[in-house]
């Protein structure tokens, strides 16, 4: 079947200048791209609409986003202390649903919260003792649960600490509910999960139409699990049940078997690209583990040590897989940098390591991924500043803060830029929106109106590759991230030209349609969107 669109401004991808005004599509594929071709078959005209590549998110968490779409937004600006987090919960509408039903939440960061304080178990014990509630940090990393939710996950003061995590504890040694950094947190998601695996199904499924609406066609699953399923089934599952975006899966290496091989596998649509490492935790949660102390003398945390590090590269060489690597400190990123720089790439056409994050990194550290023969990604997320410069700018010293985010230095290193969300690992109400992030990238403004380091700001035709070819070659989507002849036929129109708008309006660019294999998947009304919400989508 032929169909040619014309009329448009057609971003190709290829660079930053290309456009066209014509694309013909057969079969789901692109055939031909430029300007005023010959029509073939069906015309549809885009009545000069501004198109793109698919978006590619190549950095998110879309098993917590299935969860959190579901749950409630615990974020600025609707909630700004557990008085009102308490009110939200209640209006979920998993709320009274009886004692086999999660009460689940999203977002908050104590800096943020009027009490400046986590939530304990207490704090949620008033809104329901009968049900378990589950709600995450902003960073992901850490969450809370309340009584209900550690009785299932069988969490009482007698529970040791897991590696990597901690349990922390009011003064008389019960748990008050808090889990700190990713090991704690998955002891309640391992009980949340193993309740019910035909929920986390439905909620799979359900949250393709929030991609969509997002313009995103594939995404990289950063949180691989094996317990108590494997990430793999569920995509499988979910993709038979209708979930549309292509996906890159990366295991968690401390979920892993080292002497059981893990290889690549699967096609374009679901396959196991790599593995995840934890070097550190987050800024905003002050455990990002830096050379230099924070201001509050704090040093971050240390999750991975340079043996454990081998241990990893080399599994991911012997098994041909990426390795993607959770660093947002200087130290962490040093540490993933000495281990890797001296090694040549066991990957072809795509980078054999990705340094996720990449918060905080100096002159020296550009200097040393130039001069390695290894091929490096650097994975960003612009939106962390936009959302959280009240944390950066109370954590970080001055000199610190001059380093963060430096996505200009990183385009023009060698290391291959990719944009991304990480969400909903922000407190932010549309965490996955590209949107937010381009615009954070090339104003350099948050939220609050602060300006993050000025001169790392981009073009919006660059920031617009870092969720297109480039995201596409860091996530291995060899069909996707350009429209050029041969390529899926997955595209997004625009409600707005994003080349011509003013910086400041660059946030309130929205998706219209998204095409999936020259078929339009969805056709986005913004007054009845998939949204996140304080309860559930609508």
């Amino acid at each position: 079947m032929l169909t040619t669109y014309v009329n448009g401004k057609i971003f190709i991808g290829t660079d930053e200048q290309t456009f066209a005004n014509t694309m013909i599509i057969e079969d789901g594929k692109v055939k031909q791209i430029g300007d005023d071709l010959t029509p073939a078959g069906e015309v549809v005209d885009l009545g000069s609409q501004t198109v793109l590549p698919g978006l590619i998110d190549c950095h998110t968490h879309p098993k917590y986003i299935a969860d959190a779409l579901h749950g409630t937004a615990c974020t600025p600006p609707n909630v700004n202390s557990i008085k009102e987090m308490q009110a939200a919960l209640r209006q979920s509408p998993s709320y009274g649903q009886g004692p086999d039903t999660w009460i689940e939440g999203w977002g908050f960061d104590e800096t943020k919260l009027a009490e400046h304080r986590s939530p304990n178990r207490d704090d949620l014990d008033a809104v329901s003792t009968d049900q378990p509630i589950f709600i995450y940090r902003s960073d992901c990393h850490s969450s809370v649960g309340n009584s209900k939710a550690l009785e299932l996950a069988g969490i009482d003061e007698n529970t040791p600490d897991p590696v990597g995590g901690k349990i922390e504890r009011f003064a008389d040694g019960r748990p008050t509910g808090f889990m700190r950094e990713v090991a704690a947190t998955q002891l309640l998601i391992r009980a949340k999960s193993a309740q019910s695996y035909q929920t986390d199904l439905t909620n799979m499924v359900n949250s393709s139409k929030h991609y969509l609406a997002n313009g995103l066609v594939a995404i990289g699953e950063m949180m691989g699990r094996m317990k108590p399923y494997t990430t793999l089934k569920l995509y499988q599952d979910s993709v038979k049940e209708g979930f549309a975006p292509k996906a890159s899966i990366y295991y968690v290496f401390d979920e892993l078997d080292p002497d059981q091989p893990l290889h690549p596998s699967g096609d374009q649509q679901l396959r196991v690209a790599g593995i995840k490492v934890f070097m550190d935790g987050s800024i905003s949660g002050e455990t990002a583990f830096n050379k230099e102390p924070y201001p509050s003398g704090k040093m971050g945390v240390s999750l991975t040590s340079v043996a454990k590090l081998k241990r990893a590269v080399a599994f991911a060489r012997q098994n041909k897989l990426q390795i993607a690597i959770h660093a947002m400190g200087n130290a962490a990123i040093q540490r993933v940098i000495d281990v890797t720089k001296d090694l040549h790439p066991w990957l072809d056409g795509m980078p054999s390591v990705r340094i996720e994050h990449a918060s905080l990194m100096t002159n020296a550290m550009f200097d040393e991924i130039d001069a390695s023969p290894m091929n490096y990604a650097l994975v960003t997320q612009p939106i962390f500043y936009f959302a959280e410069d009240e944390s950066y700018r109370n954590y970080l010293s001055p000199a610190q803060f001059k380093t963060a985010y430096r996505v200009k230095t990183m385009r023009n290193s060698n290391a291959l830029l990719g944009l991304s969300s990480d969400a909903p690992c922000t407190p932010w109400a549309e965490p996955d929106s590209p949107f937010y992030s381009i615009y954070a990238a090339v104003t350099r403004k948050a939220a609050n109106g602060d300006v993050v380091n000025a001169d790392e700001a981009i073009t919006v035709p660059q920031a617009v590759l870092g969720y297109t070819r480039d995201a596409a070659k860091i996530g291995g989507f060899t069909n996707n991230g350009t429209l050029t002849a041969g390529k899926d036929a997955d595209f997004v129109i625009l409600n707005k030209d994003i080349f011509m708008v003013s910086p400041a309006d660059l946030q309130n660019v929205k998706v219209s349609e998204t095409w999936i294999g020259g078929h339009a998947a969805t056709k986005i009304n913004r007054n009845r969107s998939f949204t996140w919400t304080l309860g559930s989508p609508h």
